[in-house]
C-alpha cells in the first residue's frame, strides 16, 4: 500500500498530506529505506513517524547536502528499490561546493518526462522541428532529460555541450572566460548557419553573447519560433534585450534544480518571464520560501529564500535550502507549500560567493 501510494502517476489524486506520510514510512522502514536515512534517523532529534505531521514540519530536517558530496551512491538508494533496474547518477554543477550526486529511478524519469511534454505542448512547442540545446551535458541531467524529451516531441535534437564547473573555476581564479565562451559561440553559430533551428534552449549569457553577432541574430529571427533559458539568472534587462531582438518567439524562463530532480512548473507557461509563476509538482516536489535567519516563512509578497523538498520512492530530500531568493506566493488550490516569482541567486550561500558565470 505504502509503495503504490507514493508511485501513483496522477499527482491530482493523491491528498498531500496521505502521501507524505506514506513516504515517511517508506524511507524509514528497515525493509525499505536508504543506508542514508536510516543512519540519519537516529541522530535527527525527533521521530519522523511521530513527529512529522505535515509539510510544515519539514523544517526539522536537516540539510543533507553534504552528504550527497561523498557518501558512496549505493547508500542513498532505498532498500526497497533493490530489484528495480539500477537507477542513473547526475550531479549538480558544483556553484556552492563540490558537486552533489543524486539518483534517478526510471519511474521518475517517466513521470517527469511525461510533465514536462505536456507544459511544452501547452506551449506550442515548435514539436517534430529541429531543436537546439547549448546546456550541461555529461555528468548532468539536463542533456539525457533533453533528448528523452527530443525523441517524445519527435524533433531532431542538435546539442552543443556546456561545462559550467571549468566557468565558475575561472572566474574564481580571476581568469576571463571569454575564449571559453567563444568556443561555444562558435559551436552553436555552425548549427545555427547550416540547421533551421525553431527551438532553442540555452542560458541568458550565452543567448546575449549570441545576439551580438548580426549573422547569427538574422538567422534566429528567421527560424526560431520556441526560446528557453535555464542555468542562470534571467534579469529584466536582459530579457528586454532577448524580446526586443526576438519578436515573435516564445520565451519561457525554466527554474528549477538538480536537487529536486526536475524544473518547476509555469503556472501558465505562456507568461512572459517577468510575470511567471513557479509552481513544484506537489506532492513529489514541494517549494517554500522562508527566512534565512529563522527558517520560517515569509509573508507573502516577501522575498525570502528558497527551500525545496523532493518526496518520492527513489529520494526523499526533505530541506534543501536552495542558493536563490523567491518572492513567496500561494500556490495552487489543494498542492502544499509555496509558489514563486522572480527567483533570483543570493549573494552568498554558506558563506561562499554564488558563481554563475554562464550557468
Amino acid at each position: 500500500m505504502v509503495r503504490s501510494l507514493l508511485e501513483l502517476e496522477d499527482a491530482a489524486t493523491i491528498d498531500p498530506e496521505e502521501f507524505l506520510q506514506a513516504a515517511l514510512r517508506w524511507h524509514f522502514s528497515e525493509e525499505t529505506g536508504s543506508r542514508l536515512w536510516l543512519d540519519l534517523a537516529g541522530q535527527l532529534g525527533f521521530d519522523p513517524l511521530s513527529d512529522i505531521r505535515s509539510f510544515s514540519d519539514l523544517g526539522k530536517f536537516p540539510d543533507i547536502a553534504e552528504h550527497l558530496r561523498d557518501r558512496p551512491v549505493t547508500d542513498l538508494i532505498p532498500k526497497g528499490l533493490a530489484h528495480e533496474p539500477a537507477p542513473s547518477v547526475f550531479e549538480t554543477g558544483g556553484t556552492t561546493g563540490s558537486p552533489k550526486r543524486l539518483i534517478y529511478t526510471d519511474r521518475w524519469v517517466r513521470r517527469a518526462l511525461a510533465w514536462k511534454t505536456a507544459e511544452l505542448q501547452e506551449a506550442e512547442f515548435p514539436a517534430g522541428e529541429p531543436w537546439l540545446v547549448a546546456m550541461p551535458a555529461g555528468p548532468h541531467a539536463f542533456g539525457n532529460t533533453t533528448r528523452l524529451q527530443a525523441k517524445a516531441l519527435g524533433s531532431t535534437l542538435h546539442t552543443v555541450d556546456l561545462d559550467p564547473r571549468w566557468v565558475k573555476k575561472l572566474i574564481a581564479s580571476g581568469e576571463n572566460p571569454g575564449a571559453y565562451v567563444a568556443h561555444l559561440i562558435d559551436q552553436i553559430g555552425h548549427i545555427l548557419r547550416t540547421q533551421n533551428i525553431a527551438a532553442l534552449t540555452t542560458t541568458p549569457p550565452i543567448l546575449a553573447e549570441l545576439l551580438l553577432h548580426d549573422e547569427l541574430t538574422d538567422r534566429l529571427r528567421r527560424n526560431l519560433k520556441y526560446l528557453a533559458l535555464a542555468g542562470a539568472h534571467l534579469d529584466d534587462d536582459t530579457y528586454e534585450l532577448i524580446a526586443d531582438a526576438l519578436p515573435g518567439v516564445l520565451i519561457q524562463n525554466i527554474y528549477g534544480s538538480t536537487m529536486v530532480l526536475t524544473t518547476a512548473k509555469l503556472r501558465n507557461p505562456t507568461v512572459p518571464p517577468l510575470d511567471a509563476v513557479y509552481e513544484g509538482y506537489s506532492p513529489f516536489v514541494v517549494f517554500s520560501v522562508v527566512d534565512p535567519g529563522t527558517g520560517r516563512p515569509v509573508a507573502y509578497g516577501e522575498r525570502g529564500q528558497v527551500r525545496m523538498t523532493h518526496i518520492s520512492s527513489g529520494v526523499f530530500i526533505p530541506n534543501n535550502l536552495e542558493r536563490d531568493s523567491a518572492i513567496r506566493v500561494p500556490s495552487s488550490e489543494g498542492t502544499a507549500g509555496d509558489a514563486l516569482k522572480s527567483p533570483m541567486p543570493l549573494a552568498a550561500f554558506d558563506g561562499e560567493p554564488v558563481i554563475q558565470g554562464v550557468y
